[in-house]
């Protein structure tokens, strides 16, 4: 979520008592505590243990694209309605997300942060930041819900299934997307990990090449 969707999400809440929305509050609790156990807990010791690491490194500072596209559906019983809005219309759906946004970049930043310490290098962590940071936090989480409404509208309108639901069908399209964003950011920082350190490089000596 960028600055301005932050603002515009503080703005959208100053007029929530004028456009209340009923919100079943335990619900609501629980679906946190099902996507913090499934999704924080569960599948990162999975990746962990199957030795995934690259994966998992990957994965963790995307949590938040696991929970735009469970948002998208709801979940079972809707539990998870409010848990990623893509414009928080509620206190509850601002909280969560604000919390869920934190828990990704405390991974992005812990990754880059051991990557810097590991190397002995701060080109190598930074340089990381140059793909975690767009293909993470700033790019993809609006495109999903986009494309997941859009080809709703196009399944909803021209096809019909009688085994699956045109909102199941979207939702594995989602998954599917977010894992295509997760594996591709995986393939680029360990294929090109040298060459990112060398644009940081480049980018951290311009004030030297200032000064002369």
């Amino acid at each position: 979520m960028t600055p301005d969707n932050y603002s515009q999400n503080i703005v959208n809440l100053h007029h929530e008592k004028k456009n209340q929305i009923n919100v079943d509050i335990k619900k609501t609790v629980v679906g946190f505590i099902l996507f913090f156990i499934i999704f924080v807990i569960l599948i990162p010791v999975i990746l962990f243990k199957s030795q995934m690491y690259g994966i998992l490194e990957a994965y963790m500072p995307n949590i938040d694209l696991i929970a735009t596209v469970i948002s998208w559906h709801g979940g079972p019983l809707k539990v998870w309605d409010h848990l990623y809005p893509p414009t928080p219309l509620t206190m509850y759906g601002f909280s969560s997300q604000t919390i869920i946004n934190y828990m990704a970049l405390l991974g992005l930043t812990y990754i880059i942060t051991r990557e810097t310490k590991r190397t002995g290098s701060i080109a190598r962590g930074w340089s990381m930041a140059f793909i975690m940071l767009l293909m993470t936090y700033l790019l993809p989480g609006q495109f999903i819900s986009l494309i997941m409404d859009k080809t709703n509208d196009l399944i909803s309108n021209y096809f019909k299934f009688n085994f699956i639901s045109s909102e199941s069908i979207v939702v594995i399209m989602g998954f599917f997307i977010a894992a295509t964003i997760i594996a591709s950011e995986a393939y680029i920082l360990h294929n090109f990990k040298k060459n990112l350190e060398h644009m940081a490089k480049k980018i951290m000596n311009i004030p030297n090449l200032l000064k002369k």
